[in-house]
């Protein structure tokens, strides 16, 4: 039997692939800080500390519980076009709480910096460090999610994206195929090739784990 206890704190690291050798790297970052800036705004209830640019191309933030990280890093995905490594680290903090992250300090900063190193070390997308006996299983089902969604066309993300955002059922598709201009079969078709019920099988899947 395992325990969970999610009234610890979340730290998301990130950071951009290969930024350095990017030739618009100026414009990616400034697409960076607009991205921060909605999601600090779409999930406040849900941040502890706000999204923020670190050392030039690397973002950090704090979460009240692991069970927003999927609607998070769907709206890094959607909003980030640059592909990025994130590092997870669960754990307590040993300062006061502050809305500004560089202002705090911790066990779940250390993990979230050491999961960081590992993700660009292995080349991985994801890497989940909290000290439970799941977090093997944890990070490779978050790689899983992930490898499928950044295989996606932008086609394909346009259209995955906001069946999500419309509520994934029958009324979804409808409107997706009279935004996207296509036949329902076309929508169906899409969000079956781009796999997206096997994402959103293993999302609950993890989701029920942390509700636990």
């Amino acid at each position: 039997m395992f325990n969970i206890n999610i009234n610890r704190y979340v730290v998301v690291n990130g950071d951009l692939k290969s930024s350095r050798r990017l030739k618009y790297r100026a414009e990616v970052q400034e697409e960076l800080k607009t991205a921060l800036r909605m999601v600090n705004r779409r999930f406040k209830e849900e941040i502890l500390a706000k999204f923020m640019v670190v050392g030039g191309d690397s973002f950090q933030g704090m979460l009240s519980s692991p069970k927003y990280l999927f609607d998070i890093y769907y709206a890094f995905f959607e909003n980030i076009g640059h592909q990025f490594y994130l590092g997870i680290g669960v754990g307590d903090i040993s300062t006061s709480l502050s809305e500004n992250v560089g202002e705090i300090d911790g066990e779940a900063f250390h993990k979230a910096s050491e999961a960081l190193e590992r993700a660009k070390k292995e080349s991985m997308w994801i890497v989940f460090k909290s000290g439970w006996e799941l977090d093997a299983i944890i990070t490779y089902l978050m790689n899983f999610m992930a490898d499928i969604m950044w295989s996606w066309t932008k086609r394909q993300k346009e259209i995955i994206m906001y069946f999500r955002e419309h509520g994934e059922n029958r009324e979804a598709v409808i409107s997706a195929s009279n935004n996207f201009g296509v036949g329902e079969r076309s929508i169906y078709k899409t969000l079956r090739t781009g796999k997206y019920r096997l994402c959103r099988d293993a999302e609950k899947a993890l989701l029920d784990l942390f509700n636990r």
